[in-house]
């Protein structure tokens, strides 16, 4: 399960919304229409559960922020900022598993090329290409390789 979304991002959402309101409401009042009795809470819970099927803000997660942000967006007629919210959204769990794949290289005080040698080697592909799946994998591999260096080191002195 993907962490919540913290403050910034859930600012951020509920911005889109009042402005995706506040427009809905002009729109109604040009039209000469009345807007059914609807605040801007259930205006924002209702179109989150059409993003992402979740109850409102509190309840999404990481994995949600692209989708609920991009149909805010495509309510406010920006679709150019809706589509590269959608689009990096899906990218999110390859950016996570890039960040740890990193992270782990460092806390195991080694270089990012020893995992992207480990990576030829087993993928047969260069860091860029591998998938999500295939650097957790490297993750893990440099994980344990670097408790046997640090463990031979340990044993060593």
């Amino acid at each position: 399960m993907s962490a919540p979304l913290d403050n910034r991002q859930k600012r951020i959402l509920s911005q889109l919304a009042r402005r995706a309101f506040n427009r809905e409401l002009a729109l109604a009042r040009g039209r000469g229409e009345k807007l059914a009795d609807l605040n801007e809470a259930e205006f924002r819970h209702q179109h989150v559960a059409t993003a992402c099927g979740k109850l409102g803000l509190r309840c999404c997660s990481q994995d949600d922020y692209g989708a609920v942000k991009a149909h805010f967006l495509d309510l406010l007629g920006e679709h150019g900022a809706a589509f590269k919210a959608v689009h990096h959204g899906e990218g999110n769990a390859r950016r996570v598993a890039e960040f740890k794949l990193v992270q782990t290289c460092e806390v195991a005080g080694l270089a990012l090329t020893y995992a992207a040698k480990i990576c030829q080697n087993q993928f047969k592909c260069s860091l860029e290409d591998a998938t999500e799946k295939q650097l957790w994998c490297l993750t893990f591999t440099v994980k344990n390789r670097g408790r046997k260096v640090t463990f031979g080191k340990e044993v060593a002195a």
